[in-house]
Parts: C-alpha cells; structure tokens; sequence
C-alpha cells in the first residue's frame, strides 16, 4: 500500500486486481481489454486510468500480495523460503497457469523472479565455499524454482507441497553447497 492512500483508492485498485486475476482465469490475457477490466470491477476507465497506465501496470501492481504472503511464511516455524513459495502457487494454480501460459508471462515471471532473488539473497551466505557470489546463486536457484513451479503445477494433480519442497531441495542441493544436508535456509 502507498503511503497515505486513502480507502476509496485501496478499494478501487483491489477491485482492479481482482478482476483483472478472475478474467485472466476465464479469458486470454491477450484479449483482456481496459474495458472489460473496468466493467468486471465496476470502476470507470477515467478512474482505471488515474491508478494504472495500462493492464501490464495493473499485472505488475498485483505482485506485491505474492511479496507480503511470503515474508508472513518465513516466520512460521519450520517453513522453508520454497516451502512458501510453493504453498502460493498452488493456493493461486489456476492464476498462476493462466498468467505462465500468455503474453503475461514476461511480466509476471519478471516480478516474481525480482521477488524470489532479493529473498533468496537475504538468506544466502555471500560466498560458496568455493567461492560462487551470492547473486549467482541466488538467480540459479530462482530459475529452479520458477522451472519446478511451472513443471508442477502443468501436470493434472500436482504433488503435495512437502514433496515437491522435497524435489526442489534434492535438485537445488549442489547450488547451496549443502549435498546431503537437510539444514539449508531456503
């Protein structure tokens, strides 16, 4: 939330949110118009217009929830930064699905990727052990993830969270230096 937004524009920008992650299930991306997201969320287009410039800024708004939902995971005890992540996507499948599956998926994996690294850069040592910078691994690990997540949440029934964790952990294991190990922070 911006500072010093009032209610009538926190209620106007999540209802554009709103709409705009209920017609992306139902409708292409590609198609969606201004208009039909203004007519969903019962907002006029002037109004659309004062808070967004267009329906990519509108994308780019939404990811803020995705940042908020994962700090509010890491503090729970015994929950992994993936874990996390993971329990998002599929709580989220079918936005996540439509958004990978459309012109949207620059935009959206762009913002999760921003999102994904700077966590993952926060809970990293700065240097491997044989030396591979932080950002590096950060950013592979990030590729992995959004890799996995995509992978899984194609299939028909996706696997339970904690298996899935349990995947990612084994493919990532190499890049955190920690093969073997079941204490990595990520």
């Amino acid at each position: 939330m911006e500072q010093g937004e009032d209610r009538r524009v926190r209620r106007t920008r999540a209802a554009l949110r709103a709409a705009l992650a209920e017609l992306v299930v139902t409708q292409s991306y590609d198609s969606l118009t201004v208009a039909k997201i203004c007519d969903a969320a019962d907002v006029g287009r002037s109004a659309f217009y004062q808070h967004f410039k267009g329906k990519d800024d509108l994308l780019r708004s939404g990811f803020a929830k995705l940042e908020a939902d994962l700090a509010a995971a890491e503090v729970e005890p015994g929950k992994s930064f993936s874990a996390g992540f993971f329990a998002h996507a599929l709580r989220h499948r079918e936005l996540y699905r439509a958004l990978t599956h459309s012109q949207a998926a620059p935009i959206a994996t762009a913002a999760v990727r921003r999102i994904l690294e700077s966590r993952a850069r926060k809970l990293l040592a700065p240097e491997s052990p044989a030396g591979v910078p932080r950002n590096l691994r950060a950013a592979l690990l990030v590729d992995v993830l959004i890799s996995l997540v995509r992978w899984w949440l194609d299939r028909e029934s996706p696997q339970a969270v904690d298996k899935i964790d349990a995947m990612f952990h084994e493919l990532v294991s190499g890049i955190l230096g920690t093969q073997g190990s079941t204490d990595n922070p990520c």
